[in-house]
């Protein structure tokens, strides 16, 4: 077996490892919102140190697939900008997930 075929034995769901993400990093309410290009950046840091840097062929696509499931909005085709939740502060995660070195 190879190595990424143990990594997707032993991870959560993509949608689970979303749902990890949203109670962790971000705020929710409706009175905030966030460009896409903020918000996936913090997602692809976090996937990466989850996962270990287990490749997933459409991040991008199923994140934002998984956010409108949840019930968020996005105004945009290509840089949407989400509404209902945003970062707690904007982070930028190290290689542990638990470490985050927040930027001012």
């Amino acid at each position: 077996m190879n190595l990424r075929a143990m990594n997707q034995d032993v991870l959560p769901g993509f949608s689970d490892m979303v749902d990890h993400f949203i109670r962790r990093y971000c705020r929710l309410g409706t009175n905030v919102n966030i460009s896409d290009r903020t918000l996936f950046p913090a997602f692809r840091a976090f996937w990466i140190a989850t996962t270990h840097e287990t490749p997933h062929p459409a991040l991008l696509g199923q994140f934002r697939v998984e956010l409108t499931e949840r019930g968020y909005h996005s105004i945009g085709k290509k840089r949407p900008r989400w509404y209902g939740l945003t970062l707690h502060q904007v982070a930028v995660l190290s290689e542990k997930e638990d470490e985050r070195l927040i930027v001012p």
